[in-house]
């Protein structure tokens, strides 16, 4: 009886030790899976890295040319800007630029419109007259749109002193040149609504010359006014 015991009991032990082992090797067999999975993903998770930080040096060299770019693109679109004025002013003072009253002159970062005096003053005057009242309001009528410039007008006058009666009003050539700059800003910004923001004067008296104060030619070249587009200043 005893031995018909043992034997189902040694099989059941048995068995149950196959079915140990075959867990063990499940189990096994799920931690090397495991362990693939892991090391996959730490690739992965390695090659995310390596992506992300391709393309932060990727961005820090867009952003250093955009950077290098951006003052470049800026400063083309001024030229084009001032260009453009140019052209306006060129096209409004048509006849004036053919009558040698009026120069248009554009160099670099300096756009210039240069007006002999008698257009727009009579002699010795520092008042305006109608004819320099319709020449500026030509001007007026480019510069009102101009918002990213100063504007700046010099009055020039030759090395002949201020006699008779004038001379009370101008004592030289210094109050003279400053009052007619003075009396254009105040046209520009009373009659055209220019920002006085971007309005100065300045009177150069004879000192500017851009002619020979020898001749009657060359003093009429220096009794001028210049209205000059300059870049804005920068803080």
């Amino acid at each position: 009886m005893r031995k018909a015991l043992v034997f189902p009991l040694f099989a059941l032990l048995l068995l149950s030790g196959c079915v140990s082992a075959v867990k063990y090797d499940l189990k096994a067999k799920e931690v090397d899976a495991l362990a693939v999975q892991k090391s996959d993903l730490e690739g992965q998770i390695k090659k995310l890295s390596d992506d992300v930080e391709a393309l932060k040096k990727e961005k820090d060299t867009l952003q250093t040319k955009v950077d290098e770019l951006s003052p470049k693109a800026e400063k083309a679109e001024q030229l084009e800007k001032a260009t453009q004025t140019y052209q306006d002013l060129a096209k409004k003072l048509e006849k004036e630029i053919k009558e040698g009253q009026i120069e248009i002159t554009e160099m670099k970062n300096r756009l210039t419109v240069t007006m002999v005096d008698k257009i727009i003053f009579p002699s010795g005057s520092a008042e305006i007259s109608k004819k320099g009242k319709e020449v500026l309001d030509k001007v007026i009528t480019i510069l009102k749109d101009v918002k990213d410039k100063r504007i700046q007008v010099e009055g020039h006058t030759d090395n002949v002193p201020i006699v008779s009666s004038l001379k009370k009003r101008f004592p030289t050539n210094w109050e003279l040149s400053t009052a007619r700059a003075t009396e254009v800003v105040r046209h520009l910004q009373e009659a055209g609504g220019i920002d006085a923001k971007l309005l100065s004067a300045t009177g150069y008296s004879e000192f500017q010359p851009v002619g020979s104060n020898d001749t009657e030619k060359g003093r009429r070249k220096n009794r001028r006014i210049e209205i000059v587009l300059l870049p804005l200043f920068t803080k």
